[in-house]
């Protein structure tokens, strides 16, 4: 998917000046939804001779909080109604893990972590109608980089999305200055947590899109 955003930048460049016209740049503020990290027990082996069953020193649950985040985006149109666009998106949501169930009965506690997460993608849209109000369906996929442990660990993955959301263009002609809101629903291959499994997260963003 990181190939396909760079070969879209590139096509981009050697389109003829019509074309050309038609490319917009935007940003956005976004925010995505959190979600339950698993569970994990620590243990301790006891000696085989005896047949016990192993020690549960302590439990732990973690949860991802939801997050805000920036996002850039570099399209252009390949026709009135389709476009396609790169885009570049960073957050920093908060690992919490609660260690609980002590077997020297010491008082539960909290442990946070700050994690950095950066997705790279592309997205083709469809846009619906010709006037200052126009609603589009989007779809695409991209590449996912997480960092934590004070950025010694490092997580990747894929992400496919989907989802829509509309522009607000404000005057008329080419050069347009529009209102941008999206809402989206990102499927990930690989994310931070105890569980390894694909996850489903919303994501909504609003921001402002320029025509060039």
């Amino acid at each position: 998917m990181t190939r396909a955003v760079i070969l879209s930048l590139a096509m981009l460049v050697s389109l003829p000046s019509a074309a050309v016209a038609q490319v917009y740049a935007g940003g956005s503020l976004t925010w995505t939804s959190g979600y339950d990290a698993g569970d994990l027990s620590a243990f301790e082996t006891p000696n085989s001779s005896t047949g016990a069953p192993p020690l549960t020193l302590f439990t732990t649950s973690s949860k991802m909080g939801s997050a805000a985040g920036v996002e850039a985006q570099l399209g252009f149109y390949l026709s009135r109604r389709v476009s396609v666009e790169g885009h570049f998106r960073v957050s920093r949501p908060m690992l919490e893990t609660r260690v609980d169930d002590d077997y020297e009965n010491a008082d539960p506690t909290t442990a946070e972590e700050t994690v950095t997460s950066y997705l790279a993608g592309g997205t083709v849209l469809y846009h619906f109608g010709r006037s200052a109000l126009v609603p589009f369906v989007s779809g695409g996929g991209g590449y996912l980089r997480e960092l934590h442990a004070d950025n010694a660990a490092v997580l990747t993955g894929a992400e496919i999305h989907a989802g829509g959301g509309l522009h607000y263009w404000l005057g008329k002609g080419r050069h347009r200055l529009g209102l941008r809101l999206d809402a989206q629903v990102s499927s990930r291959s690989k994310s931070i947590g105890f569980e390894d499994k694909r996850r489903v997260l919303p994501v909504v963003g609003a921001g402002l899109t320029y025509r060039f």
